[in-house]
């Protein structure tokens, strides 16, 4: 039998919280009191960030007003700011649960892990790269997005100390949070996936977009390996760099496809290594060429992931396809930047077709700045070889009214009003569509169900 991920008693140590703790075992750390399952940790956070933390999330209320409903899901004890009535498993108090509970419990986690930890940022496709880096065998990633200040310290609190790696999503919603990130993850190789147009209302410039991802270095110890594309510069960094992409020591050497699958030859480490992608696409393979770059640069075997990496899915939202009516719907709507619209459209525009229409259904890219017309009306030089348009919001209008009759199938400004029968009216067997915007655009409203039922009714 494993051994157990912690034990009460063992985070009341890491704690530093006086007193007897039983030795029962813990098998997972949440603060969502809906995940509670037995043999639970639920670490009960304040529903307004401490620690100078920002959410678009932040409730009205606070983790431990569920301490009843954690408890009576299983949990076998809960970190907690005050005693709680009523509760009979043990409560570890501590006076803030995010900075004191959760990242208390994260650091003792990482200092008890002694093997290679790849930490990773970026604009675009730092999900997805995760996702690669995960399938090596016996790592440990984290699970979906977590990647902010509440996202970070779990992962590595649930991250199994037997684990040949650990690899740790850093995101950012604030100036100096990724460095924050960084020092509490302490990784051993520090990836910086790309450096994009995103964020630009918080940040102002490009410039300052790249202080911010290449800041993750902060938290590399002096012998750490910063993992940079061809055309990123670090000079913030004077230890060892790595470089992947064109011209660099970790490139691609060419690709053949097959279907919608990609047959690649990389230059890695001086050797050439053969793999696959499905589906193909030119920002699938910057993504593998960013996972095998980190891979070699924390010594281990880029061939055994590379052997794995057709196995890697696409995640909901991140170009899930399906067909429906003879219709194949590509649902990339978790998110969408200039960087992560032009991939999308590259990638329709190489597909294979037997017949049929490409068709792009593409929402406003939201948290660009005063720039953001000129960023929409940029996405024109990605359109030949779309057959048709059909742009949602406010800012996409300026990319509307420069499309060619032919091309623009509709505008509709506000996404809440936007009826998905009415796109899969224009659609008729054979097409293919991709569903890309900002998340407010299309995921939060569940457009994309909305279009599949609405093609399903209309089959």
């Amino acid at each position: 039998m494993s051994a157990p991920l912690w034990t009460v008693a063992e985070v009341a140590h890491a704690l530093g919280i006086a007193g007897s703790f039983p030795d029962t075992a813990i098998d997972f750390v949440t603060q969502d009191s809906r995940l509670v399952k037995p043999g639970c940790l639920f670490v009960a956070l304040s529903g307004t960030p401490s620690g100078g933390f920002i959410s678009a999330f932040a409730s009205a209320r606070d983790g431990w007003e569920f301490a009843d409903k954690a408890e009576a899901s299983g949990a076998v004890a809960m970190i907690v700011p005050h005693e709680i009535a009523g509760i009979r498993i043990p409560q570890l108090v501590v006076k803030d649960t995010l900075i004191e509970g959760l990242w208390g419990l994260a650091r003792a986690a990482r200092a008890r892990f002694k093997g290679p930890v790849i930490g990773l940022t970026g604009s675009a496709g730092k999900t997805s790269t995760k996702e690669y880096l995960a399938a090596y065998p016996n790592a440990y990633a984290s699970p979906s997005s977590f990647n902010n200040f509440w996202g970070v310290p779990l992962t590595l609190c649930n991250a199994r100390p037997d684990a040949s790696l650990w690899v740790v999503e850093m995101g950012m919603n604030q100036t100096g949070e990724i460095a924050r990130l960084s020092g509490l993850t302490q990784p051993t190789v520090a990836l910086v996936v790309n450096v994009q147009p995103v964020h630009l209302e918080k940040l102002g410039s490009l410039e300052a977009i790249r202080r911010e991802k290449v800041s993750i270095a902060l938290g590399l110890p002096n012998d750490g390996v910063l993992v940079l594309p061809a055309d990123i510069a670090a000079p913030e960094w004077n230890g060892k760099v790595i470089r992947f992409g064109d011209g660099t020591e970790l490139c691609e050497l060419r690709h053949t496809p097959q279907g919608e699958s990609w047959q690649v030859s990389a230059l890695v480490g001086g050797k050439e290594i053969d793999f696959s992608l499905t589906p193909g696409a030119p920002h699938r393979v910057h993504n593998a060429l960013a996972a095998l770059a980190s891979i070699h640069a924390a010594h281990l075997d880029a061939a055994a992931l590379a052997s794995r990496l057709d196995g890697v899915g696409i995640m909901t939202g991140r170009g899930v396809e399906q067909t429906v009516g003879g219709v194949t719907v590509i649902d990339d709507s978790f998110n969408g930047n200039p960087a992560s619209m032009a991939a999308a459209l590259e990638s329709l525009k190489a597909r294979h077709m037997t017949g049929g229409r490409r068709i792009a259904v593409i929402g406003d890219m939201l948290e660009l700045g005063t720039d953001a017309p000129s960023y929409h009306v940029n996405l024109a030089t990605h359109l030949d070889g779309i057959d048709g348009v059909y742009c949602v919001g406010s800012l996409m209008h300026h990319l509307y009214q420069k499309l060619p009759a032919a091309k623009g199938l509709g505008w509709h400004e506000d996404p809440a009003t936007l009826a998905p029968r009415d796109v899969a009216d224009l659609l008729k067997a054979g097409d293919v569509v991709v569903v890309k915007g900002s998340k407010k655009m299309f995921w939060v409203n569940k457009f994309v169900p909305g279009l599949v039922a609405a093609l399903q009714a209309k089959a």
